[in-house]
C-alpha cells in the first residue's frame, strides 16, 4: 500500500493500494475516467467564470478521457450515475468539505460520503465492473480532515487536497500521475 505524502500544492496520498495507483497509471487510451463531483459554490476568490464547473480543471488535467458527470447532495446516486459506470476505466469522486460548502449545506459531508459510498456499492456488486479503481478525492480545508479521513477507512484510495482551486486540483493529479 502506498502512503505518499506529498505537499506539492497542498495535495498528499493518504493511502492507495500499489495494485489501485498502477492501474490508474496504466489505463490504456480508450479507457475513459469517470469523475463525479458535487454541486457546491465556488472556492472563495476564485479566479474561475461564474458559469464554470469549479472541478473542469480537474478534468482537463486528468491524463486521459474525462467523463465528469456531476452529483448534487440532496439527490445523491441515480441511474444516470450507475448507467456511466459500465464504461469506465476508474472511477475518481470527489468530496468537498470545505468550510465554504459546509457553511452552505450542514449536511454536506454525509451526503457526498452516502454518495460515494453508493457507488463503491455499485462497482463491488456490478457484473464486468467490479473491481475498477476507485479514487476518493477529498477536498478539505484542515477543519475536518482527519475525522473525515477515519470516517473513510471503507475507501482503499484516498487523496487529500487542501481546497479546490485549481492549482489544488491540479496538485492532485500530479501525485497521482507522477506529473
Amino acid at each position: 500500500m502506498r502512503q505518499v505524502c506529498s505537499l506539492a500544492g497542498g495535495a498528499k496520498i493518504v493511502r492507495c493500494p500499489t495494485e489501485i495507483h498502477e492501474r490508474l497509471r496504466c489505463l490504456n487510451e480508450a479507457e475513459i475516467i469517470t469523475l463525479f463531483t458535487p454541486f457546491v459554490p465556488h472556492p472563495p476568490a476564485t479566479a474561475l467564470a461564474r458559469d464554470m464547473d469549479p472541478f473542469e480543471p480537474l478534468g482537463r488535467a486528468l491524463p486521459r478521457r474525462v467523463r465528469h458527470v456531476p452529483y448534487r447532495l440532496d439527490r445523491g446516486m441515480s441511474e444516470m450515475h450507475v448507467d456511466f459506470l459500465r464504461s469506465t476505466g476508474a472511477v475518481m469522486i470527489v468530496m468537498c468539505i470545505t468550510s465554504n460548502v459546509i457553511s452552505y449545506s450542514a449536511r454536506a459531508f454525509e451526503q457526498q460520503l452516502c454518495f460515494a459510498r453508493d457507488i463503491s456499492k455499485q462497482i463491488a456488486r456490478g457484473d464486468g465492473i467490479a473491481g475498477l479503481p476507485v479514487i476518493l478525492l477529498l477536498a478539505d480545508d484542515n477543519s475536518t480532515s482527519q475525522a473525515c479521513a477515519n470516517a473513510m477507512k471503507d475507501f482503499q484510495a484516498l487523496v487529500v487536497v487542501n481546497d479546490y482551486t485549481t492549482a489544488a486540483l491540479t496538485s492532485a493529479v500530479g501525485v497521482l500521475f507522477g506529473k
